[in-house]
């Protein structure tokens, strides 16, 4: 998990990196999928985590797709500002930047069934969205914007960046995708049921995490000038209640 978590962070800086060209991050991407490619045709691996990536490939039989999927939702990135994508591209988007993850993970966590796959497409899709929500101010000042065209043409709404998380109607539309991610979420909780609990601690935890962070937008007027963050208690009361489980 940590070396997968460090490659996903690799890639992840690569893209958010202000000091380089859109090219040269496009190049970079580009060159981690090689270096993929280089060890599931089994070439001789000088990088430490390049190295680690190897043996969890092997130890767990990742899917290299995945590895490729993370990647290309890193490109959808830097190739152009996301802005009001389609809901094809939406979900494209959540799938490669947040559900690759979770489909390499619950592999890690010893899980190799369909039904594992589906606990982790919710949970991938649920924290993708509540961080779109959370992170729509601030996506705002890097000139990107991942609500759904469709939900802009539903309330009339004009597809420009300027001043619109003034409109009176974008608190209702995040509502409305903090509930898709809610409902994501039950699914979840209701596949959990079908998993060995001892295999899905890891993601059971960060589930709480992310539906703190989600309770504390759901239902509520969202302030876009103070990003939503967990404090020590907030933590604290989270580990009370894994623990107390």
């Amino acid at each position: 998990m940590f070396s997968l978590y460090a490659f996903c962070r690799m890639v992840d800086d690569i893209a958010d990196d202000d000091k380089i060209s859109k090219k040269k991050k496009q190049t970079k991407l580009k060159q981690w999928k090689k270096k993929i490619d280089n060890i599931f045709k089994k070439r001789k691996i000088n990088d430490s985590l390049l190295r680690e990536l190897e043996h969890s490939i092997k130890e767990f039989n990742l899917n290299k797709k995945n590895f490729y999927s993370i990647i290309d939702g890193m490109l959808m990135d830097v190739k152009t500002d996301i802005q009001f994508p389609s809901t094809k591209v939406f979900k494209l988007y959540c799938e490669r930047v947040a559900v690759a993850v979770g489909y390499l993970s619950i592999k890690i966590f010893g899980i190799n069934d369909s039904i594992g796959n589906k606990y982790a497409y919710s949970l991938g899709m649920a924290f993708q969205i509540t961080n779109i929500v959370r992170d729509f101010y601030e996506d705002l000042g890097n000139k990107r914007c991942y609500l759904p065209s469709s939900k802009l043409t539903k309330y009339g709404i004009k597809k420009s960046l300027k001043n619109i998380e003034n409109n009176a109607h974008i608190q209702v539309i995040l509502q409305e995708m903090l509930q898709e991610a809610k409902n994501q979420f039950e699914k979840s909780d209701i596949l959990k049921k079908k998993i060995d609990k001892k295999k899905i601690i890891g993601s059971e935890i960060m589930k709480l995490f992310y539906k703190s962070i989600h309770k504390k937008m759901f239902k509520k007027e969202i302030n876009f000038k103070k990003k939503v963050k967990l404090n020590i208690w907030d933590k604290f009361l989270i580990f009370l209640n894994f623990t107390f489980r």
